[in-house]
């Protein structure tokens, strides 16, 4: 009988041991975004940042071709993608949204509407989705952890004032985002982050893959960044 006793008690342990622990407390947002920011160098460090630089490769549907990024606070943007001869330069200047597109036979900048202007605009952002959240009005909900090519994550839901909805993974090991899901104009758009560097003391992606509803359409590798370049305003106005 104490053998059996013994037996019966060293399976409870056993299986105990093994059991998620009911007890565990699950880390609030509010410790989410605390352990994301200071990953990621600190809000103090981040926010001392006033202009960024970003110098890369791309390769887009077996098209090859170079990327430069100049962002500057609060909402000022200038992509310019050259392929080939031809240089794609989009921008938002506070305002407008405009692009200058010679792949589709147009070498003027036009004004862009709809959902690709207001895609400009929330890529304008100089702070990340979990930095100034509240301050603008958004909502975050922590949807539970998830595992995402084998390593835990914790799945993030980020609604905006307009009700737009920024799905947001961030490594459970290192507090990292690493995937950020959105559905724009009907279809889903996925950005994976990877190959986190430091660079002057803030962590920051160098590979950044891009999938449209799963299909992937391209590759962003970085070069070099640069923080606190000297940026006029003139440089995110479009040219009329």
């Amino acid at each position: 009988m104490a053998r059996r006793s013994l037996a019966t008690l060293s399976a409870i342990f056993v299986i105990l041991a093994l059991s998620p622990r009911v007890g565990a407390q699950a880390p609030s947002v509010d410790d989410l975004v605390a352990r994301n920011l200071q990953a990621m160098g600190g809000r103090e460090k981040m926010e001392a940042v006033t202009t960024l630089k970003q110098t890369g490769h791309v390769e887009m549907q077996g098209m090859q071709g170079t990327l430069t990024i100049y962002s500057k606070r609060p909402n000022l943007l200038r992509q310019e993608m050259k392929m080939g001869t031809m240089t794609v330069v989009n921008g938002f200047d506070g305002e407008t949204a405009w692009i200058i597109n010679p792949l589709v036979g147009s070498n003027a900048p036009i004004v862009m509407g709809g959902p690709e202007a207001d895609e400009i605009k929330d890529q304008s952002s100089f702070d990340g989705p979990l930095q100034t959240y509240k301050a603008k009005g958004g909502r975050l909900e922590l949807e539970g952890e998830d595992t995402l090519d084998g390593r835990k994550v914790e799945h993030l839901k980020l609604t905006d004032k307009a009700g737009s909805v920024v799905r947001i993974y961030l490594d459970a090991a290192t507090a990292l985002v690493v995937r950020l899901v959105k559905d724009v104009s009907s279809v889903t758009l996925t950005q994976d982050l990877l190959d986190y560097r430091d660079v002057d003391g803030l962590k920051v992606p160098f590979t950044i893959r891009t999938s449209v509803n799963g299909v992937p359409m391209g590759e962003i590798t970085v070069d070099k960044i640069e923080f606190n370049v000297p940026m006029d305003d003139a440089l995110f106005r479009m040219k009329r």
